[in-house]
């Protein structure tokens, strides 16, 4: 591996780690939850990955512009995510019960967890994406390959470390518990961003 190909590496697992944090904590929420099976929530977000992955290097070899206003309308779907997160929070002093409810929007089935699990991720990654293909612009094919292949092994990380926080016990269990609270805030407060960062919610109140 020369220098130049080192660098992209170091560069790409820095961003992907930095970008991942509230990705871990949407992992954590899945892992909890009873209706998802760890198998269905590892397919899913490596399916998200994969989608991230494509559309960033579609961005980044195509120079497609991602300035406007339609973009931000992503932020819905993680915006809706994370209120219905809220709502779903309960009271009861349960680790289990505390964790938000996250609906399937594909009707039932181990497909169609898989495939919430890898909308809801994502829907909140546009900043992913656009983070991530400003690294892929005039990659080669072979530098991609190297790029997918360092996402793959970060993504099998980001679930083997999730998954078994999400089943230890106490401490790391309060961990979870504190993680799935805050996580529905965190999914609507990406929502948010992604609205307001391209001028959608602006945008919008001028068609009103």
């Amino acid at each position: 591996m020369n220098g130049l190909l080192s660098t992209l590496m170091m560069a790409v697992t820095a961003a992907y780690v930095s970008t991942n944090v509230d990705g871990y904590a949407l992992l954590l929420v899945f892992f909890g939850n009873a209706r998802f099976h760890a198998a269905e929530v590892v397919a899913g977000q490596f399916v998200s990955i994969g989608a991230q992955l494509a559309l960033s290097l579609a961005i980044g070899q195509l120079g497609w512009r991602y300035d406007g206003p339609f973009v931000g309308l992503v932020g819905i779907v993680p915006l809706v995510v994370g209120l219905k997160g809220i709502a779903g929070l309960r009271r009861a002093g349960d680790a289990r019960v505390c964790e938000p409810e996250h609906p399937t929007f594909f009707g039932k089935g181990r497909l169609a967890r898989v495939a919430t699990v890898g909308f809801v991720a994502t829907s909140g990654a546009v900043d992913n994406v656009l983070v991530y293909s400003s690294l892929l612009v005039g990659r080669t094919p072979r530098d991609v390959a190297w790029v997918a292949t360092d996402f793959v092994v970060l993504t099998a990380a980001l679930c083997t470390c999730a998954f078994f926080t999400a089943r230890s016990p106490m401490p790391i269990r309060a961990l979870r518990v504190a993680a799935a609270r805050i996580a529905p805030f965190m999914t609507t407060a990406v929502g948010l961003s992604l609205l307001i960062r391209f001028q959608t919610l602006a945008w919008i109140c001028t068609l009103a």
